[in-house]
């Protein structure tokens, strides 16, 4: 009788290790029909002599274990395994885990990983490893995102106070008495309160399994946080302070400058910046607090407390929007910084959020949800956990991006992202969705590289672009977005031609381009380039013969179209101040000091057609532009004497989104943003510049 393959296995007690009887290869999945070698020895075992026998609890696995060695019969061990085979088998781990920031060639991710399956990341909190819970993790965050902080305004406190009074006993003074004092603010205060409570949360967490509670640290203190408040009302004028002091003492500035590269990482962090993380770590604070009520008891007292703390923080953390220039930029970027598992260092100076949203990827097998963060200079592409945070799978950078609509079987919507050597292709919810990511990413594209930068580009930035004009090629501005020359501001029309600068991308009219000049990107060939790019490119190469410049007009007339002949026949200062905007509207997108700007959907009195326009509001005056990237506004509306309120009529899914401008009781403009926290926002900007 030929002995069976197999042995019940639960009469058979095996002292060596044998998992592999459970991963058996791939390849062998025909097993149960492989010839058995003849000469094999067996021997009929009664279940009397299996437990008589002594020598089998201390057997090695053999015939009589229940395993058998599968490499023995022939054709399985001359069999090899390809790479192909590899991830069928149902033990072999298909994905790899989701490294940080990875940089995936053609496309950027595969499939769906087992850190997406389970919904967390490096440190899951959620699988309690060690027995702790949640709020230990969250707790203990706190102390240690702390600890950072403190080290930071130590710096800052020391170092940066004690570089300034030795340096003006060495030589003259650097700042008068007591300006140092003004620039710091109370900046001590703070630095003496995080201090107290790093010690005192580091006992806490040492003490956690006897008392597992932190937030009345905090609690505690709620006088000494009054200091923050003060703090961030003087903050923007701290920081003109600032800029002021540099401009008067150069010895100043220069000891400014090099304490902002004297860090471990030797890279430049502006002083700003740094004094900027006091306002920042209150921000952190309320993030922090209601992660870690949301894993507490609601019955515990330590629930109670984490409440009483959180309005607390909130009231100081409220106070960002109202007294800072670009506050609600920074509420923003704070709270993607810590929903963002696997991203440090997303504040920088001059960094701007611009949208965010979740779109789905298209893959091969099947759709997975990918949420985009988008700012003025990257875009963070990943996808959502389970606890309500995100994971980051890329880090995708503006500069050489690219932004198609492809056609695909079977896909509606799609919308495909190009950058160096990663493709992304996704699908939105619906047309207007796609087409509103894809307006938005073709916009943020042309201005971070044309440097026309409209979401508040930094100087630097600014001048870096400008100094490689004509040796790269330019993005070049869509026509579509621009209804007005961004040099002239003269409208387009149908006679009023648009026309791209070849050296900055930007779209100018004919009176404005009239200008040729050779590009080193196109190998020193002649083209034409708007009016500021030919002065500049002159002045640093000279005049060029053969050029085309107002001064010398080109001599080939045969080959001008027939309405550059009329437009010569008058003076280039009527044709272009013919159609200009107004005096009143001559504000740029860009103009600083804006309450708030952003894009609107609008329609006139009780008409039913929306159209999409770009609205800025600064000192009581409503300003609308036809198209963000116009230079100035088309239209204005002092709002001092109306009244605005949200629609009380129903418009579908977005009557909450709808809210409407009154002057006395007359409709005279109703509108539509994209979500209800716009709206909101846009309808208390409105009702404070009302008031008369």
């Amino acid at each position: 009788m030929p002995l069976p393959l197999t042995k019940p296995r639960s009469i058979s007690f095996p002292s060596a290790d044998t998992s592999d009887y459970e991963n058996i290869p791939a390849i062998s999945s025909d097993y149960e029909n492989i010839q058995i070698p003849h000469g094999r020895p067996t021997r009929a075992v009664t279940i009397t002599e299996f437990f008589d026998d002594h020598n089998w609890t201390t057997a090695t696995s053999n015939e009589n274990d229940g395993y058998v060695d599968m490499n023995s019969f022939a054709g399985i061990e001359n069999k090899p395994t390809t790479q192909e085979q590899e991830p069928v088998s149902a033990y072999t781990e298909p994905f790899p885990v989701c490294p940080v920031s990875a940089t995936v060639s053609n496309e950027e991710d595969h499939g769906r990983t087992s850190e997406e399956e389970d919904g967390c990341g490096d440190h899951c909190h959620d699988r309690q490893i060690d027995g702790q819970s949640r709020a230990y993790y969250v707790a203990k965050d706190l102390m240690d995102s702390e600890r950072e902080h403190v080290k930071a305004l130590k710096i800052l406190q020391e170092d940066f106070r004690a570089a300034v009074e030795s340096a003006g006993d060495d030589e003259e003074l650097l700042l008068e008495n007591g300006k140092l004092d003004e620039i710091l603010s109370t900046l001590p205060q703070a630095y003496h309160l995080h201090s107290e409570i790093l010690s005192e949360l580091e006992t806490r967490i040492k003490q956690w399994e006897d008392s597992p509670r932190v937030v009345d640290v905090i609690l505690m203190r709620q006088a000494e946080f009054s200091s923050f408040a003060t703090y961030i009302s003087d903050y923007d004028r701290s920081m003109s302070l600032l800029e002021e002091s540099c401009r008067q003492s150069k010895a100043f500035e220069d000891l400014v400058k090099r304490f902002e590269t004297q860090n471990a990482e030797g890279v430049h962090v502006p002083l700003k910046h740094q004094l900027l993380k006091v306002i920042v770590r209150v921000l952190q604070y309320r993030m922090i607090l209601t992660d870690y009520l949301n894993n507490l008891s609601p019955d515990s007292k330590e629930y109670e407390d984490t409440q009483a703390a959180l309005v607390m923080v909130s009231e100081v953390a409220d106070q960002v929007n109202d007294n800072l220039k670009h506050g609600e930029n920074l509420l923003r970027l704070v709270h993607i910084d810590y929903s963002v598992r696997g991203k440090r260092d997303l504040l920088q100076p001059g960094r701007v959020f611009v949208k965010e949203g979740t779109l789905m990827k298209v893959s091969r097998k099947s759709r997975q949800p990918r949420h985009l963060f988008l700012m003025n200079d990257v875009m963070l592409y990943t996808y959502p956990q389970q606890d309500g945070k995100y994971r980051l799978k890329n880090t995708l950078t503006l500069s050489g991006m690219k932004v198609s609509k492809p056609v695909i079987d079977n896909v509606l919507n799609t919308l495909r992202i190009e950058v160096s050597d990663v493709t992304i292709t996704l699908s939105a919810s619906s047309l207007g969705e796609r087409e509103d990511w894809f307006h938005t990413l073709s916009r943020a594209i042309a201005d971070h590289a044309a440097g026309l930068n409209t979401f508040s580009c930094s100087s630097e930035a600014r001048e870096k672009l400008w100094m490689s004009l004509g040796e790269a090629a330019p993005v070049l501005v869509p026509v579509s977005h621009v209804m007005m020359c961004m040099n002239c501001t003269s409208d387009f029309s149908l006679t009023l031609r648009r026309h791209h600068c070849n050296a900055c991308g930007k779209v100018v009219c004919r009176s404005c381009s009239r200008n040729r000049y050779p590009l080193k990107y196109l190998k020193d060939r002649m083209a034409k380039v708007c009016d500021p790019c030919y002065a500049e490119l002159k002045k640093r190469g000279g005049n060029i013969p053969g050029s085309c410049g107002s001064a010398s007009p080109c001599t080939h007339r045969a080959s001008r179209p027939l309405s550059a002949v009329f437009q010569s026949l008058q003076p280039p200062s009527l044709w272009r101040n013919r159609k200009s905007t107004s005096p009143l509207t001559q504000v740029s997108v860009g103009a600083e000091g804006c309450t708030m700007s952003g894009s609107l959907q609008r329609r006139k009195k009780s008409k039913r057609k929306w159209k999409r326009l770009w609205f800025l509001l600064k000192d009581k005056v409503l300003y609308t532009f036809k198209a963000r990237e116009d230079k100035v506004a088309s239209e204005s509306l002092p709002l001092q004497g109306f009244t605005v309120k949200l629609s009380d009529r129903a418009e579908g899914e977005d009557k909450d989104n709808v809210f409407q401008l009154y002057h006395k009781k007359t409709l005279y403009y109703t509108f539509r943003a994209d979500d209800q926290h716009t709206a909101r926002r846009w309808v208390n900007a409105m009702e404070e510049a009302t008031v008369l």
